[in-house]
């Protein structure tokens, strides 16, 4: 944990890696397995801890494959069980229904289905993702984007794209309670692995990153707040492919990239529970999983007429894949992990890892805000006053980062993903700020860290380490130099956000920024800032990607109001239509940072939103795009090319390598494409121009380290007494279609199965390079990783 007072234990029971934990509304625990078991947890002793297990529905026919996604809801309206309940779940080809049936064991009910499968598949055929049910019974899940690698379906005759916008693939879809009528809610959607609905009754969900796969494609995992008819940008807007769409932002994106975002959860009382996890200041905030890197974040979220603003925090680093982070009736927070190395862990046969965290010590001071004060000053603010033991030596026992890529807590990330930008970026420079002291001030609810200076924007991460005489207490935050500068009265203060209705609810549990609000003497509030505008409607491209076309202009409308006189200062021109309301439109470029001074009366409403001439509809300003008036811009050099980033296959032969690869003695191409050739058996390696050459090695040589879950191996035994071991192609209601390691699909009918069940091993055989020279490996390795 990277905040004091939390207790974190393992679960005493080991399961086979979970993907889901949900709550009924009588307390009882339930956990997806990724076999496809669900299980339900049991605390026999009462002391919130699960130390037994019951099969709530055994999968042994596999009638639940490799699914993400469960909520609990009711049964279906107008059915026999309609005062029933049970868990939704969210399976590839259909959604299915665990109907509770009382006694421990479920009925299994079939919801929906009948969807196009994805064209073309690419990192999962997972399918139907995330579950969500609204209180009025509504059902939401996401349907996967329906082709990863080539999604505008470019046709290579005509050059037009293909691309449906109005299929129901790559969306979130609205199910009735009557399970009868499933409509489009939204477009644009890539993988949003988890979907979960706030207090204020709005849906969210956790997006994974769309730059693997397409060079265009936005490089971040992203929150999104998920509103009807909007497109949420996989694929994005393109000139020729797909111009008629607005892509909508996303209210916060994780970085730097590859976090894997999975489990979604708001931290409210459930299951009757009034308790939250952690301090009640953390209620309502969405609680997210980052898989690839072992993460767990804490998102705060404030509402605002033009749509939300999001305040992120790191508050735990796991050694294992995080999958799902859910709040207990008991104010717990329990953890599911996959072991195993990213991306994908070790599949459904893999040994999971359950956990507690419990905040323990309540009366432990919390980190707030972390901020840059000035050039030379960061603060971190505490809920309440820190007892003096624990800041002795305070400057010896402080440390400050920085870089492009500096994130909280790097020091105890155990694993990052195979992706060259991965690489890349951990070796963009990174550098210790000297601390030259620090302090506290008079009310102990603030650290004065005194550094030398610094101006430019790049992230700062403050390491306040445990020692002697510490009773454990450590922190780790992230400041950078985003924000506005408030000043009354001779006294100056920083806030996160212009928005006073957004600057009030992210400091609210900092007595100082409180009562600096709440003060309506002292004079007019003058607030300065920077704001960054560039690329509003634009996703962000990943380093070293180019495009096949250019971004037009963009026009960007900024307006201020306030139910009180307001004065609006800027180079860029302030036009005014009343004494409350006053605007500025630009055509911003990168760098190009627009200062901006709001004079206003103490206690007055002022709310901030924008717009551009491409779409009218306002929306709220991201913390990230305000910059302190001191601040300025840093110069990022452009990466080298990418063969000159890999010496491992300096000198090497691609034109060779491609052979190789399509050759019959090494039969890559036999289960594995690339492009459009090859087969279909194995996972596309297109994307391999992506990773590093260690992870690809790795899954060449180790092929069942990290089991891809679009690939599964199976297991099958016949009444004949024959087994059998491959990767299912095909489903009909009849027979299944079995890939074989010989390249071949055998036709199996579901009459002859006996059983069948997932494969801990891969398909792949090991030693496949054994033979292959120390040239020859280097030659294979430059075509899959340069792709040409």
């Amino acid at each position: 944990m990277l905040v004091p007072g939390f207790e974190v234990r393992g679960f005493p029971i080991r399961l086979r890696n979970i993907n889901n934990l949900v709550f009924a509304p009588d307390g009882r625990l339930f956990a997806l397995g990724y076999d496809g078991n669900v299980h339900q947890l049991h605390d026999r002793d009462g002391d919130g801890m699960p130390e037994a297990s019951t099969l709530f529905h055994d999968n042994k026919r596999n009638e639940i494959p490799e699914s993400i996604g469960m909520a609990w809801g009711p049964a279906r309206k107008g059915g026999p069980h309609e005062s029933g309940g049970g868990l939704y779940i969210a399976s590839r080809g259909k959604v299915l229904f665990l109907l509770d049936k009382g006694d421990g064991t479920s009925e299994l009910q079939y919801v929906t289905g009948g969807w196009d499968p994805p064209t073309i598949k690419g990192g999962s055929s997972l399918d139907a993702v995330g579950v969500a049910v609204a209180s009025d019974g509504d059902i939401y899940f996401a349907l996967s984007v329906d082709a990863w690698r080539a999604p505008y379906r470019v046709n290579a005759e005509t050059g037009r794209s293909e691309y449906n916008q109005f299929s129901e693939r790559g969306t979130i879809l609205r199910l009735s309670p009557d399970w009868k009528q499933r409509k489009i809610v939204c477009t644009g959607m890539r993988f949003p692995v988890s979907l979960d609905i706030n207090a204020e009754g709005d849906l969210f969900a956790s997006e994974q990153e769309g730059a693997t796969w397409l060079g265009n494609g936005n490089p971040f995992d992203e929150l999104l707040h998920i509103r009807k008819g909007r497109h949420y940008g996989f694929p994005p807007r393109h000139p020729s492919h797909l111009p008629g769409v607005i892509d909508e932002p996303s209210v916060f994106d994780y970085a730097p990239q590859h976090q894997s975002t999975c489990g979604l959860h708001f931290n409210e009382p459930v299951a009757g529970g009034g308790r939250v996890f952690g301090p009640d200041w953390w209620r309502g905030d969405a609680l997210v999983s980052g898989e690839s890197r072992g993460k767990i974040f804490r998102t705060k979220l404030v509402k605002t007429d033009a749509g939300y603003v999001a305040q992120n925090t790191l508050i735990a680093c796991l050694s294992h894949l995080t999958i799902d982070a859910v709040p207990t009736p008991k104010g717990d927070l329990f953890v599911a992990c996959h072991t195993g190395a990213p991306d994908w862990g070790t599949g459904p046969k893999g040994e999971g890892r359950l956990y507690r965290i419990r905040y323990k010590n309540t009366a432990a001071p919390q980190p707030t805000l972390a901020y840059a004060a000035g050039p030379t000053e960061t603060r971190i603010v505490f809920d309440r006053p820190l007892d003096l033991s624990q800041v002795r030596n305070l400057a010896k026992r402080s440390d400050v980062s920085m870089g492009a890529y500096v994130a909280a807590g790097d020091r105890f990330e155990t694993m990052r993903p195979g992706y060259q930008v991965v690489k890349d970026q951990m070796k963009v420079g990174r550098y210790q700020l000297p601390v030259l002291s620090a302090a506290i001030t008079q009310d102990r609810r603030e650290m004065i860290i005194v550094t030398e200076s610094r101006t430019e924007d790049y992230n700062y991460a403050v390491a306040v380490a445990k020692g002697e005489g510490w009773s454990g207490f450590g922190v780790d935050a992230l400041s950078d130099l985003n924000g506005v500068e408030a000043e009354r009265g001779g006294e100056k203060i920083w806030f996160p956000h212009l928005d006073f209705k957004v600057a009030r609810e992210l400091t609210k549990a900092s007595a100082r920024h409180a009562a600096f609000l709440e003060n309506e003497d002292g004079g007019e509030i003058v607030i300065r800032t920077q704001l960054d505008l560039h690329r509003m409607l634009r996703p962000a491209i990943q380093p070293g990607s180019t495009l096949d076309f250019t971004y037009a202009p963009e026009r960007v409308t900024v307006v201020f109001e306030s139910d009180s006189a307001l004065e609006v200062r800027s180079k860029a021109g302030v036009e005014k239509s009343g004494p409350s309301r006053s605007s500025i439109t630009v055509t911003p470029s990168a760098g190009a940072w627009i200062p901006v001074e709001v004079k206003v009366k103490p206690g007055a409403r002022l709310s901030v939103a924008w717009f551009t001439a491409e779409d009218a509809r306002l929306r709220a300003i991201p913390l990230r795009r305000f910059k302190l008036p001191w601040a300025h811009p840093r110069s990022d050099a452009p990466l080298a090319p990418r063969a000159q980033r890999i010496p491992e296959i300096a000198g090497g032969d691609a034109a060779k390598g491609r052979d190789l690869f399509f050759s019959e003695r090494l039969a890559c191409a036999k289960c594995h494409k690339i492009g459009d050739e090859g087969g279909a058996i194995g996972p596309d390696l297109s994307n391999l121009v992506h990773r590093d050459y260690e992870s690809v090695m790795k899954d060449i040589v180790r092929p069942s380290a990290a089991i891809n879950p679009d690939h599964i191996s199976q297991n099958f035994l016949l009444r004949d007494g024959e087994e059998i071991s491959g990767v299912v192609v095909k489903e009909t209601t009849s027979e299944l279609g079995v890939a074989l390691a010989s390249g071949e699909t055998l036709a199996v009918p579901r009459s002859k199965i006996v059983r069948y069940d997932a494969s801990s091993l891969s398909l792949m055989p090991e030693g496949l390079l054994d033979a292959a020279t120390k040239e020859e490996k280097r030659d294979l390795m430059t075509f899959l990783l340069l792709g040409k």
